[in-house]
């Protein structure tokens, strides 16, 4: 019985450190973004401007998301365990927005923060930064689980990692039929989900492809690029299976790219159609590339 309490006792003061984490990263988060600092430092109203707490709270999710890949190990003393998680949180928390941050500069170039969320409150925009936040941060989380606590490693695979996902957002005009950037201008939220399905897609063949055991660097970094090749080949196949079995008509009018909020309705439309048959093929593309495992159904010579 005092065992149980001991162990309760002990999982309320990670707790109580893990806020603590929280509430210093607060500080750190708005050292880093300058232009946030007067939101993160004052009392936050959710009601008062739904873009700006799409904005705030995908990057809170995104934190609980990577500190979900963390472990306390207690054998070796609370206070190394405490001062492990420091070590590795913080270092996680600073990719984390460092990858935002790239992300952001790649992708909303054209756009300033204060004035599509602060002024404009473009809920568009701020789709397309929680989708920028939860990408990131599932990438974060895949990093720390292959890299083994590794210092080196982890730096090596989160730059792989950045690098991927940055070329896969270029291909986004490449793959959507709706002009990102006018439609972002204009508030649409058509285009912002089509992003976040295509987005999360590239996640998910991108975290698939890098979920491989970590022995030899370029053994690994080939291994990762035949996946992300095949994932490639497999993708349209899958898309356009979809397309012809549930009979989906893919036409862009030009209504969807007009101004307006009746077109906006109908451009929603299309693009949670164009995302989510993205995003549902890119997860049947991750089960044919990651989970046939042949065993010995070729022989061994």
């Amino acid at each position: 019985m005092n065992e149980l309490f001991d162990k309760l006792i002990l999982r309320v003061i990670f707790t109580l450190f893990m806020i603590a984490l929280l509430y210093a990263y607060r500080y750190a988060h708005a050292i880093l973004y300058p232009s946030a600092k007067q939101k993160l430092l004052k009392r936050f109203y959710p009601s008062k401007n739904s873009s700006d707490t799409i904005h705030l709270m995908s990057r809170i999710l995104g934190i609980g998301i990577i500190f979900s890949e963390f472990y306390f190990f207690i054998s070796d003393g609370i206070i190394y365990a405490l001062i492990d998680f420091f070590i590795e949180s913080s270092l996680a928390f600073s990719m984390f927005l460092l990858s935002i941050f790239i992300l952001d500069s790649i992708v909303l170039y054209n756009f300033e923060f204060e004035e599509e969320i602060l002024k404009k409150k473009n809920f568009a925009y701020a789709i397309v930064s929680l989708t920028h936040s939860l990408c990131a941060a599932y990438l974060i989380k895949l990093v720390l689980a292959v890299s083994n606590h590794s210092l080196i490693m982890f730096i090596f695979l989160w730059l792989f990692a950045i690098v991927l996902i940055g070329f896969s957002t270029k291909t986004f005009e490449y793959l959507s039929k709706l002009p990102f950037n006018r439609l972002l201008v204009q508030k649409n939220l058509g285009v912002s989900i089509s992003y976040l399905g295509f987005l999360f897609g590239w996640t998910l063949i991108i975290t698939s492809a890098l979920n491989n055991q970590l022995v030899d660097v370029s053994w690994y970094s080939v291994q990762t690029l035949i996946k992300v090749v095949l994932s490639l080949i497999i993708i349209p196949i899958f898309r356009k299976g979809l397309i012809i079995v549930f009979k989906l008509q893919e036409e862009v009018t030009p209504d969807l790219t007009s101004e307006g909020s009746d077109h906006q309705i109908q451009s929603v439309g299309y693009g949670v159609f164009e995302g989510f048959s993205f995003l549902s093929s890119c997860y049947l593309t991750t089960v044919i590339t990651g989970n046939i495992h042949f065993g010995t159904f070729y022989p061994i010579f």
